[in-house]
Order: C-alpha cells, then sequence, then structure tokens
C-alpha cells in the first residue's frame, strides 16, 4: 500500500510540473492574461492586441467611483512607444471557468523601470473563441493605500 501511494504522489508531481511547462495556448483562460502582459513587458502593441477578441472592453474604476473606457488599440499603441520596462506582476489568479467562459480575478503590483509604480486588481472576462481563449472585457481598479502592505496581502 505505501508504494501505491508513494506511486500516485510521484505521478502527481510529475503532472504537475509537465503543466506547469506547458505553452501559455494550453495553459486555457489564464494563457490571454499571461501572454498579455508578456506582450507589454516586450513593448509589442500587435501581440497586444491578439489577446482582445473582437469588440473586447478595457475600463478602469477610478477612486471617485467613475468607469472610464479606454481604448485597445491606443493602449497597444501607447505600451508599445513607451520607454520604460513596464512589469505587472500578478500577486495571485483566482479563475472560475464553464465551458467557454471564465472569470480571471488577478491582484497586481506594476513597476515601471523596476521601482513600484501602483498596485490593484484586474478582472478578466476571457471566452474561449475559434482562435482561443480571448480578453473580451478587462476592468481595473488601482488600490488607494500602501501598495507594499497590499503586496503582502496577497
Amino acid at each position: 500500500m505505501r508504494h501505491f501511494i508513494g506511486c500516485v504522489c510521484l505521478l502527481s508531481t510529475f503532472m504537475a510540473v509537465a503543466m506547469d511547462k506547458q505553452p501559455l495556448a494550453e495553459q486555457g483562460p489564464v494563457a490571454p492574461v499571461n501572454a498579455l502582459f508578456d506582450a507589454m513587458r516586450a513593448h509589442e502593441a500587435d501581440n497586444i492586441r491578439a489577446q482582445f477578441s473582437q469588440g473586447a472592453q478595457l475600463q478602469r474604476v477610478k477612486t471617485d467611483g467613475q468607469v472610464v473606457l479606454s481604448d485597445i488599440d491606443k493602449f497597444a499603441d501607447s505600451i508599445a512607444a513607451h520607454k520604460a520596462y513596464l512589469d505587472e506582476q500578478l500577486l495571485s489568479v483566482t479563475v472560475q471557468q464553464s465551458g467557454n467562459l471564465a472569470s480571471v480575478w488577478t491582484p497586481f503590483a506594476f513597476y515601471v523601470d523596476n521601482q513600484l509604480s501602483h498596485c490593484g486588481v484586474n478582472h478578466f472576462v476571457v471566452v474561449n473563441t475559434a482562435g482561443g481563449w480571448r480578453i473580451q472585457h478587462l476592468i481595473d481598479v488601482t488600490h488607494d493605500g500602501d501598495c507594499q502592505a497590499f503586496i503582502a496581502e496577497h
């Protein structure tokens, strides 16, 4: 019995390592989220755009509660033109999925040239299209308190 349990544990470890090594396209609903931040770090406007589905929305909740809509093309172009190294680090990822629809909740810390700029939460609605998982809606909010405490909490 001990050998059986040992084999199961070993097999589970190999499966976890193999899943961790999957290409982004095979990581399901989180794939376009990871690809978006990789494209932002690389300043690749076309790759940023490619993570969004047709008709997708990009929004931000302001501190006064106002919701502001941003143009995805302008966002992609501004990231591509930015000279600084932009690095959005996800602090944790929570996914809820039903079929071809998923919600990805991600507290984050955003760094500009390796200096903490701001922190907050992203909420992605992603859909599994004929071309794979794509972002249909991204809304975020910045944390107006101490980012170091926020990071430690998440």
